[in-house]
């Protein structure tokens, strides 16, 4: 809530009494810094505003700010506030050009998940939800899908109970951009088990904008962008940090991860050491265990960042790796195999027993990122920035086999990915009410297959330039947005000698392929609390390399597959319209939004059988036809007495495609599209400790005290296609979960313990989700109970 107020007033709000005179000259300049009391470090994005003139300036990176055309005589109130400051007001009388500066002290404010993006343009002109910090404390230890769940137009698509990644609106893979401390994620997301390399730990903000928003963030982000930000390093000198502690009952597992930040005195340069590591045995479902289920991951991230008078430096680096079993029972060899599984109400082949050991069918992955950033302060209005970085993904999947020796240690199939990305912008602080900037992006990837030929080897070449601007007028109610985007992709294929290759397929091919984005938005801020936000944008997203080119069978799905050269790009035209509210004791949101995408790539089951050394598959080919997905997403919680609120959220989503009859002719039929989540709602009951009677003083990053009975109830899907469904869509389910948190204040300095339980599948309910692909063999975890602890000093 605080940082959607920001956005609007800039984080601090003014106040000015004028008594006006004849033949006044106004021609007089207030100028300042706003900097916080006790670092001396300057705040930007505080907000200074003369109201009774009608204007106001945001302080820029160093903290100034400047009002001209004042009037010279006249006596002003001025007001100055920041986001994580108290509030300060002065009156003064101006009769000449007057330096006036803001010592700000340092307000304990719990700040909402909200991504507060680095460039100087101001939040997207969409819908965009952002997660809690609770709700980001209680699910940390477990993985980022699992972290946002929880927001309205998100769901979860599983491979099991082990591997999950994001599903916005009904969109996932190549059409969602996730990006991490402002680093797009390069990797083999386009697989539907291929989850996210992310350590939730790193991330300290965490949002996800909806809808087309490839202006922003690059070509594909047709569906939106889940955006990640860390923590600020350390503005003081010495050391600090934290260490969290978890375990989950389901699966015995645990989770350490902890960060140490360090600030040299009287120098610049602040560092910071993050590292995670997780451990969990078989999980089990209400009446069984889920055999080979068990899971692995070590994780460790370095920041370091300096600055001199003009320049702005940081260079970090992470790597991300993880080592996750699947289902046991969900390996099948051949047609029938899998018939026989599906028609079991409980998992064949299924080894019914606890272990901690990661046999095969599993994944192994690693990704790493070293990344450099750097801007320049040309002058007061105009900043110079640039990023280059480098990633490398490493993933290789590993089958059942009969084999001994050294084949059995060696993989199926496996993918490997380098990326180079640059980065270069020119941006500007206010300039006549418009604030924003353009910018130049180069990409070069290298992607090769080293076993499994699933895909061909490819190198990509990609460039391009975009434009976003934002006018804001304190303190009138209107806010416009406007961008553009140019994306270049070109890819050179090429198949490893002795892959076989249907008739007329060239060995060595290119594909090219080039597009404009844009967006447009209006905000318009009702009162004090509330927003309307109308946002519409155009974006595109070039055929991946799987869908051109893929040709063999997919293990985890247990099908056989085949692009099509001959796809084009997809085309969406997004619109959205969200109403917002945010009052101490009622918040609200509702969007409404609708997303028309031309030439939609999908997979077509076929009745057609393929056969080859390793059975009969059955064969799917992916496709194109226009589709369109409309629903809505709504949220609220109110405040029912001091300490108790209720919550609700839903999500409803009808998506539908157009397909040819069967003679071919123009005259089309519509269809739904596969895969698309269930109406979903929550609520919830919570208490919360009032404010004033916590154990703890408030201090900045610390979370509330509170306990929260959830429910969650998704019903049946019921709109599906006509061909390709091996088993009826599960039956609709509710269940429960139960969380609680506090905090204690330990006597040394400030340091504060925050404790947490959650207990999910509260009732041990058996439910199968529609979007896990391994629901055809078994149902959900049971109840799991986890304890966290986290120490901050």
């Amino acid at each position: 809530m605080l940082a959607g107020k920001a956005r609007w007033m800039g984080a601090c709000g003014l106040a000015v009494v004028v008594f006006q005179l004849p033949a006044q000259d106004c021609h007089v300049a207030l100028r300042g810094t706003i900097v916080e009391a006790d670092t001396r470090e300057p705040l930007a994005f505080a907000s200074v505003s003369v109201q009774e003139a009608g204007r106001g300036a945001v302080s820029d990176e160093n903290g100034h700010f400047s009002i001209p055309n004042l009037c010279e005589g006249t006596t002003y109130t001025i007001s100055v506030s920041h986001v994580e400051c108290a509030h300060q007001t002065r009156v003064v009388q101006l009769t000449e050009n007057t330096q006036l500066d803001f010592f700000l002290p340092h307000n304990a404010v719990l700040k909402e998940v909200v991504v507060a993006e680095k460039a100087l343009a101001a939040a997207p002109a969409q819908a965009a939800s952002s997660v809690s910090a609770a709700d980001l404390a209680a699910t940390q230890g477990v993985n980022l899908g699992e972290t946002l769940k929880k927001l309205p137009g998100v769901t979860i698509l599983n491979t099991g109970a082990t591997i999950a990644k994001p599903v916005i609106q009904g969109l996932h893979s190549n059409r969602i951009a996730v990006i991490s401390n402002n680093v797009a994620l390069e990797g083999q997301q386009w697989g539907a088990e291929h989850a996210p390399e992310i350590d939730p730990f790193t991330a300290d903000n965490i949002t996800v904008v909806k809808g087309a928003a490839g202006v922003r963030y690059g070509v594909g982000a047709i569906a939106g962008a889940i955006v990640l930000q860390p923590a600020e390093l350390r503005r003081e000198p010495g050391l600090g940090g934290w260490l969290s502690l978890g375990a989950f009952s389901n699966g015995l597992g645990g989770v350490a991860s902890g960060s140490l930040d360090w600030r040299l005195p009287g120098r610049s340069l602040a560092l910071r050491l993050q590292g995670t590591a997780k451990r969990s045995g078989t999980l089990r479902a209400p009446d069984y265990w889920l055999g080979n289920t068990s899971a692995a991951e070590y994780d460790f991230s370095a920041m370091a960042a300096w600055k001199t008078t003009r320049w702005n430096h940081e260079l970090a680096a992470s790597r991300f790796t993880q080592r996750l079993g699947v289902l046991r029972s969900a390996h099948v060899g051949n047609t029938t195999d899998l018939q026989l599984a599906i028609n079991s109400d409980r998992p064949l082949n299924n080894p019914d027993s606890f272990t901690y050991a990661i046999n095969r069918p599993y994944q192994s992955v690693q990704h790493q990122v070293l990344q450099y950033k750097t801007s320049l302060r040309l002058s007061e209005k105009w900043k110079l920035s640039g990023q280059y970085s480098f990633q490398y993904n490493y993933r290789r999947e590993y089958d059942v086999v009969r084999k001994s020796g050294s084949a059995s240690d060696k993989p199926q199939i496996s993918f490997r990915i380098w990326s180079n990305t640059a980065d270069l912008a020119l941006e500007h602080f206010p300039i006549g009410h418009w604030e924003g900037g353009l910018g130049l992006q180069v990409l070069q990837q290298l992607n090769y297959v080293g076993k499994g030929g699933y895909i061909p080897d490819y190198r990509t070449l990609g460039g391009s330039w975009w434009v976003l601007e934002r006018w804001r007028r304190y303190p009138d109610p209107w806010e416009y947005e406007l961008g553009a985007r140019f994306d270049y992709r070109r890819s050179d294929i090429s198949y490893a000698e002795g892959t076989f290759l249907p008739p007329n397929t060239p060995r060595d091919t290119a594909v090219q392929f080039g597009n404009a984005s844009a967006t447009g938005g209006i905000i318009y801020h009702v009162a004090k609390y509330g927003k309307i936000t109308l946002g519409s944008g155009y974006a595109w997203r070039p055929p991946h390399v799987y869908e051109l080119f893929a040709r063999g069978i997919h293990f985890v799905s247990a099908t056989y597959e085949e692009g099509s050269r001959f796809l084009v790009p997809e085309k969406a035209w997004n619109s959205n319209l969200s109403f917002d509210w945010q009052a101490p004791k009622l918040s609200a949101t509702l969007s409404i939004f609708r997303n028309a995408v031309q030439d939609f790539i999908f997979l077509q089951p076929t009745d057609e059988l393929v056969l080859t050394t390793r059975g009969s598959f059955p064969l799917y080919r992916y496709r194109q036809s226009n589709a369109v997905l409309q629903g809505l997403d709504a949220s609220v919680s109110w405040s029912l007495a001091p300490a108790w609120s209720i919550e609700g959220r839903a999500s409803v989503l009808r998506a539908q495609r157009w397909q040819n009859d069967s003679t071919g002719q123009e005259q089309r039929q519509r269809e739904w599209l596969p895969l698309m989540p269930a109406d979903r709602f929550q609520y919830g009951l919570k208490w919360q400790l009032a404010k004033g009677k916590t154990a703890a003083p408030a201090l900045p990053g610390r979370r509330e005290t509170y306990v929260r009975l959830l429910a969650t109830t998704v019903l049946r899907q019921t709109r599906l296609p006509q061909v390709g469904l091996l088993k009826a869509a599960p039956a609709a389910f509710t269940v429960f979960s139960l969380e609680a948190a506090h905090t204690i204040t330990l006597r040394q300095g400030g340091q504060t313990l925050d404790l947490g339980i959650t207990l999910q599948n509260l009732l041990n309910t058996r439910y199968r989700e529609y979007l896990n692909f391994f629901r055809f063999f078994a149902d959900e975890p049971g109840v799991n109970l986890g304890l966290r602890a986290k120490w901050r000093f």
